[in-house]
């Protein structure tokens, strides 16, 4: 009967776990939280870089293929500013704030309307950002502001150059001291147009445009 008694107290002692060993248990339990949680954090974080640098590839590609737009479509109309007077048709100086300034063709016009296939377009560098103006219409009228858009943030530098008719490079255009006439000028185009985008994340970004 005592020995009954002495198992029934060794098994009732044996039950539940000591102080150590639950110690032990919330020790592992919390390393083992904290290395899920570093885990998940890798994760989250790996995926908002993801997203990240998909944004930015969709905004390049998405602004090279308007630059590339733009720019294959040049057409030798010239047009009128604000004050009456006769601009070229590609400028890079009549406005200190533009790169560059140029009549271009297909605008779309899904409704048939009576207008023009033609558009005035300008480009900006800006606080870092290369921006895309587009007028209304062609000729300036006093008060008329054209709509602005940003397609590239985050630019070191634009540098965009000209082909002239005897290869060599112009920094603008229309290039000086030609001898062209003023009607050759103002209609003037050049053989090709570099443009180079100097990314603060990508480096730079080179583009050849050839007009026909």
């Amino acid at each position: 009967m005592q020995t009954a008694m002495r198992l029934h107290s060794s098994r009732n002692k044996q039950q539940g776990f000591t102080l150590l060993e639950l110690l032990i248990a919330s020790i592992i339990f919390a390393i083992m939280a904290i290395m899920a949680y570093g885990g998940l954090d890798n994760v989250m974080n790996n995926s908002r870089s993801s997203e990240q640098a998909l944004s930015r590839l969709q905004q390049v590609q998405q602004s090279i293929t308007i630059i590339s737009r733009d720019f294959s479509q040049l057409v030798p109309r010239a047009v009128r500013d604000e004050y009456g007077n006769i601009q070229p048709s590609l400028n890079t100086a009549n406005d200190v704030d533009n790169l560059i300034e140029f009549t271009r063709g297909g605008r779309p016009n899904p409704a048939n309307l009576l207008r023009s296939t033609l558009v005035r377009v300008a480009y900006q560098f800006d606080d870092e950002k290369l921006v895309r103006l587009q007028w209304p219409q062609l000729d300036n009228a006093p008060g008329m502001e054209a709509k602005k858009t940003t397609l590239i943030d985050d630019i070191e530098s634009v540098t965009i150059r000209f082909l002239d008719q005897n290869a060599e490079w112009q920094e603008q255009w229309p290039p000086v001291n030609t001898g062209a006439s003023i009607n050759d000028t103002i209609t003037s185009r050049p053989i090709a147009i570099e443009i180079i985008l100097n990314l603060t994340d990508w480096g730079e970004i080179r583009r050849l445009y050839a007009m026909d």
